[in-house]
């Protein structure tokens, strides 16, 4: 793979519908990068692990599911904050619930017990393994996203179909699932001395629309409010906030933070903020170019064919790239002050999700519903 592409990764991802709170469209993505005199091989490789991996070594399986076990630890204490934020997010969105079951703490959990009950596990573990590459690799799942000038769709030709011709033909059944979604609010404990405090919640559910003016207040919240009361008041390595101009979903976070109550109570009172702000032109100029810079970055090749394909599978269109963009350009402070209500919406929802101390969750354990134990 390294001797001929320039990489090739393997991610199971979710896709949102523009304006739309439940909908999603999961998928098991492979990402080559190549050059066009390596295509032939790039195929071959493709095919290679598409149709010849070999699923039945259980020595090669532990060591991946050990590999990663000890990955995923990694991640969960450099990037709780994520952690906590798609976990408090699954209580609410089956798409997150999704991304819970596929990489976050229930996968862990997953990957955990595998580890620990191995012996009796593999023979299922290979079955289903089995079963999971007839039921991804087939002709009718396959979208196909390829980024390149005109001459390098050449290289497509003769390529292409006897690729897509050996994929799985094997009957399947279908069946349509969904998760049974419930606010669950629960506390973490570690032996970390910090927490990583997550709160999220659903505003198109509210009843409300996507602006760009919340790319705006994104900026404000994290370089004044969250930035002043959690970071410098409260001690905080980072904080930040988010909402999706796809789903509706928001949120609130904090990174290798101090504290738990107290920056729950900041959150709280973020739609007091925002319902009183005042900001002169030149400080809306300000926070409108440090939104849009964030926005309108160069891309290489490789970002553009993943921008593509993702709103092609939103259904994001140009049109809404640039409503957003005038959304924000336009943004003055009244936009900003109309914008309390979204805010509130996602916190009145109430789903809280930490991460941390153990002390300090059992100090706080009236917030939750569940404390349970991180391994």
């Amino acid at each position: 793979i390294n001797i001929h592409t320039g990489g090739i990764t393997f991610e199971v991802a979710t896709y949102g519908k523009l304006g739309s709170p439940t909908e999603y469209l999961p998928a098991f993505q492979i990402d080559v990068k190549v050059l066009y005199e390596e295509m032939d091989n790039a195929f071959d490789l493709l095919k290679e692990v598409i149709s010849f991996t070999n699923l039945d070594d259980e020595k090669r399986l532990l060591e991946i599911i050990a590999e990663t076990k000890s990955r995923l630890q990694m991640r969960m204490n450099s990037s709780g904050h994520v952690i906590a934020v798609n976990r408090a997010m699954s209580y609410i969105s089956e798409a997150a619930r999704f991304n819970e079951e596929a990489s976050g703490i229930a996968y862990f959990k997953f990957i955990e017990a595998l580890e620990k009950n191995y012996k009796e596990e593999v023979a299922t573990l290979i079955k289903n393994l089995q079963s999971l590459m007839v039921y991804i690799f087939r002709k009718e799942n396959l979208i196909i996203s390829f980024t390149s000038d005109e001459a390098g769709l050449d290289t497509l030709k003769g390529k292409l179909l006897p690729f897509v011709e050996q994929l799985k033909k094997e009957p399947i059944e279908i069946s349509h699932e969904h998760f049974e979604l419930q606010r669950l609010n629960e506390g973490f404990k570690t032996s970390s001395q910090v927490q990583y405090v997550a709160r999220t919640g659903n505003f198109m559910k509210a009843g409300f629309q996507y602006t760009g003016a919340l790319e705006v207040l994104k900026t404000i919240m994290s370089y004044d409010y969250l930035w002043n009361n959690v970071r410098v008041k409260g001690g905080a390595y980072g904080c930040m906030c988010g909402f999706s101009n796809i789903s509706g979903n928001g949120y609130f976070t904090s990174y290798r933070d101090p504290n738990l109550r107290e920056t729950n109570q900041i959150y709280e009172k973020a739609y007091e903020y925002v319902r009183n702000f005042t900001a002169d032109e030149r400080d809306m100029t300000k926070y409108i170019i440090g939104t849009i810079s964030s926005l309108d970055t160069p891309q290489t090749p490789r970002t553009k064919g993943n921008t593509s394909m993702g709103a092609y599978l939103t259904g994001t269109t140009m049109e809404d790239f640039q409503k957003q963009r005038d959304e924000i350009l336009n943004a003055t402070a009244e936009d900003i002050r109309k914008l309390a209500d979204i805010i509130k919406a996602i916190l009145d929802e109430g789903n809280l999700c930490v991460i941390g101390n153990e002390k300090k969750i059992e100090e706080n354990k009236d917030l939750f519903i569940e404390i349970k134990t991180m391994s």
